[in-house]
């Protein structure tokens, strides 16, 4: 697992300027994202403190309140986030990626997402 940083370009300046509050890391664990009352079966490819990139079957509109559920390597277990679509894109692996910002993480899942990202060394 690697922090991930946005690609560079073609005269090697970044593509585009971190807005990110938090290193984002590469991860490829299986999650759920639950969209509008449909339970998607999905696949984690990045995650942060406040933030996290999933590639899933379905459409999700920006602006959507998802619940995801995952469940990180070395945390102890399940971990359940509620957030917002801020992005849509292509994914590598399936059809559709769907970037969520976490609203409201409650305090366990907080610190689980934390130790996780301690895990990766950065």
């Amino acid at each position: 697992m690697t922090a991930r940083s946005d690609p560079e370009q073609p005269d090697g300046s970044q593509g585009r300027p971190e807005r990110r509050k938090s290193p984002r890391f590469e991860v490829n664990v299986p999650a759920r994202l639950t969209i509008e009352g449909l339970v998607v079966a999905g696949q984690l490819r990045d995650i942060c403190r406040d933030a996290a990139w999933i590639e899933c079957a379905r459409e999700c509109a920006i602006g959507a309140a998802v619940t995801l559920a995952m469940e990180l390597p070395g945390t102890g277990g399940p971990i359940e986030v509620s957030g917002t679509v801020i992005r849509v894109g292509p994914g590598e692996h399936q059809p559709h990626g769907v970037a969520v910002l976490f609203e409201d993480i409650p305090p366990s899942a907080a610190t689980r997402i934390d130790f996780f990202v301690a895990l990766q060394g950065y």
